[in-house]
């Protein structure tokens, strides 16, 4: 399995957002996926872009033709997001939102096999709100689309990502069936909390605080379990109400920490009547 790449540190984030609509005008705005500070940032592969010069009656334009989303060398050329389960994301755009998104996706076996290259037309998704939900084991072309408006960027562009199912034999950063080896003392030490603010000192959009360690599984490494309670932080933005997650974390053999996953735990599900 790949090592896990967060592609967009708390600080880069943090600028996108204060620049807004001014980011990167001559580019495609940045598009961000955002699950409780978990963010990913899509590849905008192909595009078609005309945007103002610093005089402001020019207009310029700029193609960027990269390789199609099925294409089979694109698994070798992005970065795989893993994931345990289905999971929603917040969209974000650091720029001027599109006019419209559409979502296409296909089973990776496309990668293997073209006979399913239609497959997308069985997986289009207008996306009308501000959320968006990824399976695992697919490959996205998110396409978005800015009218032609007055003083106003425009253009048509394909945004790339790539998920994988978490679940797996063995591997660093892979998460097994059974293994897990639960806390004899649930108490976050000194030394685990060390552990959990190396692995999450990129997370941004939440506050996450561990309570209690949940348990450890060794694979080329360690994954470490925290039960976490988190609130958003976005500045200027209202705080929810607290909640629980469970977050993994994978430490490699080089004493490197990374989040694999942030599950959500609702406390309700253990009761019973």
């Amino acid at each position: 399995m790949k090592t896990i790449t967060r592609t967009i540190t708390a600080l880069i984030l943090s600028a996108l957002l204060l620049l807004g609509s001014a980011y990167a005008a001559e580019t495609p705005p940045v598009f961000i996926l955002d699950s409780d500070g978990i963010t990913e940032t899509p590849v905008a592969a192909n595009y078609s872009w005309t945007y103002l010069t610093g005089n402001q009656d020019e207009w310029r334009g700029v193609e960027a033709c990269g390789m199609g989303p099925t294409d089979p060398a694109v698994p070798d050329s992005f970065d795989h997001v893993p994931l345990m389960e289905d999971r929603t994301y917040n969209v974000i755009w650091a720029g001027t939102p599109p006019d419209e998104l559409t979502v296409f996706s296909w089973d990776t076996a496309v990668f293997t096999d073209q006979e399913h290259i239609d497959d997308y037309q069985k997986n289009t998704e207008i996306v009308t709100g501000g959320q968006i939900t990824l399976k695992p084991d697919r490959v996205y072309d998110f396409q978005a689309k800015w009218s032609e408006h007055e003083d106003q960027e425009h253009g048509l562009v394909h945004y790339y990502l790539l998920t994988e199912k978490l679940i797996m034999e063995d591997g660093p950063g892979s998460i097994m069936m059974g293994g897990w080896t639960p806390a004899e003392d649930p108490t976050v030490t000194e030394e685990r909390k060390a552990v959990f603010d190396q692995g999450t000192a990129t997370l941004t959009g939440a506050a996450i605080k561990p309570v209690a360690y949940l348990g450890s599984q060794v694979v080329a490494g360690t994954n470490h379990a925290f039960l976490c309670q988190s609130m958003s932080a976005y500045p200027g933005k209202r705080e929810t109400e607290p909640s629980y997650v469970i977050v993994y974390l994978y430490q490699d053999l080089q004493g490197n920490v990374s989040i694999i996953n942030i599950a959500d735990f609702d406390i309700g599900s253990l009761c019973t009547y």
